[in-house]
């Protein structure tokens, strides 16, 4: 489907422009956004619209250019004239996304890029989302006063990232904030993540692969990140320069999410233990700290893995089409 790239000016919805609007997260808080009548933004840097927003195309405010691009980028900042920025667009997150140049230009370049060309705009709030792999190994939950120490590329330029972005906030008094995404799952999440994997080998009776050990992980549900993004909005510069945990405090097994699925949803299929290696940024402890987060954020996570997993298992039976 090729985008047609658009632009409807609105008087009174509160615009709110977005980077990675086609990810997983993105197409989640998107359609959250709507529901909260903002008017959307979208930068998009392809002609082909991501297959997770095409039944929203109408609705959605499309600038074309690149986050890597300084000048496509300023340009669409300036007709969106946001009130609002959320900075989602990222790469490197998946094992085959190993290009170090294209990660330190998405992840680097790409966030000074949205940086300096909003810094005439008078936002009321800018989020970067950043990851909690930015800690790297730790066995105590992970605290935003931690000191971060990333085994991967991809979590050495999201910590870079937030980096800037702190800063920049404090030189320029932004009202900028950066999120540390623990593990989220949920509708549209890429196939080869461990709940879609799981979600459709269990919907079509199909063996369902596992990683041989115990590696834990806070895993959240998207809708509980979407509202801690649309409550951030709300509060802005109170937030200025902060860094916040995004997570549950809880922390579960692939085992433990696969056994819980098979109750709530009284099916079963195979399980392949140990067909999948096990990942060197794997680790046996992986749970947010969130004692920052609710203090200045007021808002917690309402989904308990049971409630998340039942909602993404029906959304999947819905949309498993996306998944063939």
């Amino acid at each position: 489907m090729s985008t047609k790239v658009y632009y409807m000016p609105s008087k009174n919805k509160r615009r709110v422009f977005l980077t990675g609007a086609g990810g997983f997260i993105g197409a989640n808080l998107t359609r959250s956004l709507f529901k909260k009548n903002y008017d959307v933004h979208i930068l998009s840097h392809t002609n082909e619209l991501s297959w997770r927003l095409q039944n929203i195309a109408k609705e959605l405010n499309i600038h074309k250019g690149n986050i890597t691009d300084f000048i496509s980028l300023k340009q669409a900042l300036q007709k969106a004239k946001p009130d609002y920025i959320i900075h989602l667009a990222v790469y490197g997150a998946y094992h085959f996304q190993n290009d170090l140049g294209k990660i330190t230009q998405t992840n680097i370049i790409g966030t000074k890029n949205l940086l300096e060309a909003s810094i005439d705009i008078p936002y009321k709030c800018f989020i970067n989302t950043g990851s909690s792999s930015e800690y790297g190994y730790k066995n105590t939950p992970m605290k935003e006063t931690d000191f971060c120490d990333p085994v991967s590329y991809y979590a050495a330029t999201k910590l870079a990232a937030a980096h800037l972005c702190k800063i920049f906030a404090q030189i320029n008094n932004k009202p900028i904030v950066t999120f540390r995404l623990f593990s989220v799952y949920g509708p549209y999440e890429a196939p080869a993540r461990l709940v879609p994997a799981v979600m459709k080998a269990l919907i079509k009776k199909e063996t369902i692969k596992l990683s041989p050990g115990k590696q834990r992980r806070d895993f959240i549900y998207v809708q509980d990140v979407c509202d801690a993004y649309l409550q951030t909005l709300k509060l802005g510069s109170k937030l200025k320069g902060e860094i916040l945990n995004i997570g549950t405090v809880r922390e579960n097994t692939n085992d433990e999410v696969v056994s819980t699925l098979f109750k709530i949803t009284k099916q079963k299929t195979i399980i392949d233990k140990g067909s999948y290696p096990k990942r060197p940024w794997e680790a046996l402890h992986w749970r947010a700290n969130m004692t920052h987060t609710k203090k200045l954020l007021a808002w917690k996570p309402s989904y308990t893995l049971d409630k998340g997993l039942l909602s993404t298992y029906s959304w999947f039976e819905k949309n498993i089409s996306f998944y063939e």
